[in-house]
């Protein structure tokens, strides 16, 4: 009995100093916050691009390190979201995060772009160039965006959380979509075979 009173009484404690940092703070702007699932979901897709460009029967090392640096960006998002909520005294709710999600909505996001002619990501057996990895990685990049701007509309009344958004995040991702899309293409231009070839000696 004397153990649940004290472990009440430690849990009040925390609960008191949370309510001593968080201010301007809402359950609606943490439940926002939860951009973090998006960006594990980009960081596991990228991670498993790089080990598919880096297998002996691909060899492309040039994609394989620059898919391994992109996850390892995304995941590192991640992290600053997760301190940046806790710094604002909110509470971090991680979900699953799956490959199949990720390529339903890479998928998704295929079908509104039809420039691409292609529905589908994810297919294993087409996982054989890197015009699809940079098409799949352009239309998350958009994605992930997208996400972000909604926050940012929805959290107008929270200068210091836009001003994270704008600065940490937002700008980031316009330099991504703009050089993924240079990117897709530049490979739609030389094709596969020696093209790529280059393209990956060049790709850093």
């Amino acid at each position: 009995m004397k153990t649940v009173i004290l472990l009440a009484l430690f849990g009040l404690c925390m609960c008191e100093n949370v309510e001593r940092i968080r201010q301007n703070y809402g359950e609606k702007t943490n439940s926002k916050l939860q951009q973090i699932n998006y960006e594990l979901q980009a960081s596991y897709m990228y991670m498993a691009y790089s080990h598919y460009f880096g297998r002996a029967d691909v060899s492309l090392p040039g994609f394989a390190k620059w898919f391994e640096k992109a996850s390892l960006e995304e995941r590192s998002h991640a992290t600053g979201l997760i301190e940046y909520i806790n710094k604002r005294g909110g509470s971090v709710s991680l979900a699953d995060v799956t490959f199949n999600d990720v390529c339903n909505l890479i998928s998704d996001g295929l079908y509104r772009m039809p420039e691409f002619r292609r529905s589908r990501a994810c297919d294993r057996v087409g996982w054989k160039n890197g015009l699809w990895a940079m098409q799949d990685t352009l239309v998350l990049e958009r994605f992930v965006n997208n996400e972000l701007l909604s926050i940012h509309r929805d959290v107008d009344d929270d200068p210091h959380l836009s001003h994270i958004l704008e600065h940490a995040y937002l700008d980031e991702q316009v330099e991504a979509i703009k050089t993924v899309g240079d990117y897709v293409r530049q490979l739609e231009r030389v094709g596969t075979g020696v093209g790529e070839y280059m393209f990956d000696k060049d790709l850093n």
